[in-house]
């Protein structure tokens, strides 16, 4: 006679296929739901060695909008099965992997509008009793539908059990939320974003006791008024570039390079005139890389203005060096 387990996955819940994806402790198939009306398609997790029922029953009961429809959770042999509605979307991890591809961000409105149904998601989990904490907030575990829906997923109990579950979810908010507005994790807990939400991040990665968020209202709070005021100029850091990195000294010697390179290059001396270009691209190359990294060392995010202002400027004079001495100097 076939075991309950057994009848679950073979008459209820059958596999449709080979794993989604299977690691040490969960297996994650794509399911036909014979249960359930309709016959439509789920996910199956079956989560080795933990008893995790109690949790997903209550987020079955809940069934708010903020994680996918659970169908059923059972517990056998040491492992709990959880079935949930199969999605249609991407994780956030897919989406930020495809926008590295594309060298874009998420728009500061597109980022906003996924962390405020984060957001309003979690706070809701806090307002239960017991509360319900999500350990494992990240980007694969954040569910985007192909309505605009936010769902979070996976809601193990992890290392960080041990620790100040609301200071763990609001790193990992800061994270995201960084992330997602620049393209990469905020390097040893420094912000490099400048932007209407740089406050709201810097609050939630903060490491220091009393200066992190309080609870996740503060957050939201924080975010709907950011979304309606400008950066305040005393929120932005000063940082003082080494002189030798400063656009108007590299600028100078560059400009004198392009001077010689342009004189050789007029009166057709071009295997001189080459040499000098080697070394005028060398030398601007070696300055971008060397002002990019210590940038980025200080946490400094510059906008496009402040980025590309100095550059088209300086563009603009070597052109103007280059007519001028075509004209005056060429024979």
């Amino acid at each position: 006679m076939a075991s309950e387990k057994e009848l679950f996955v073979t008459k209820q819940y059958v596999p449709i296929g080979q794993p989604i994806s299977k690691n040490d402790h969960t297996i994650v198939y794509r399911v036909r739901c014979l249960a359930e009306k309709g016959q439509p398609e789920g996910i199956l997790k079956i989560y080795r060695k933990r008893n995790i029922k109690s949790l997903y029953d209550n987020l079955r009961r809940l069934d708010y909008n903020g994680w996918p429809h659970i169908y059923n959770v059972k517990y056998f042999d040491d492992g709990t099965l959880v079935v949930e509605e199969f999605l249609q979307g991407n994780t956030l991890a897919e989406l930020l992997d495809e926008n590295r591809h594309h060298s874009v961000t998420f728009t500061e409105e597109e980022a906003g509008r996924i962390m405020d149904q984060i957001c309003e998601t979690l706070e809701g989990l806090l307002k239960t009793n017991p509360p319900i904490i999500h350990y494992n907030l990240k980007p694969s575990n954040i569910f985007i539908t192909t309505t605009g829906r936010v769902k979070l997923l996976d809601f193990v109990p992890g290392t960080a059990q041990k620790k100040n579950p609301l200071s763990v979810m609001l790193g990992a908010i800061g994270s995201i939320f960084h992330e997602m507005l620049t393209g990469k994790k905020p390097a040893n807990g420094k912000c490099t974003y400048a932007g209407r939400y740089e406050t709201v991040i810097r609050k939630c990665i903060e490491k220091k006791q009393g200066k992190q968020y309080e609870n996740i209202r503060d957050i939201k709070e924080d975010m709907d008024y950011a979304k309606t005021h400008e950066p305040e100029t005393g929120e932005q850091r000063v940082v003082k570039i080494p002189f030798t990195l400063t656009l108007p000294f590299q600028g100078t010697i560059l400009c004198f390079e392009w001077i010689i390179f342009t004189l050789f290059f007029v009166r057709n001396k071009t295997s001189i005139a080459s040499l000098f270009a080697v070394v005028f691209v060398i030398h601007a190359v070696a300055f971008a890389a060397r002002r990019h990294s210590f940038l980025q060392k200080e946490g400094v995010y510059l906008d496009p203005l402040r980025r590309f202002g100095p550059v088209i400027l300086l563009a603009a004079i070597l052109a103007a060096i280059y007519f001028i001495i075509k004209t005056f100097f060429a024979y």
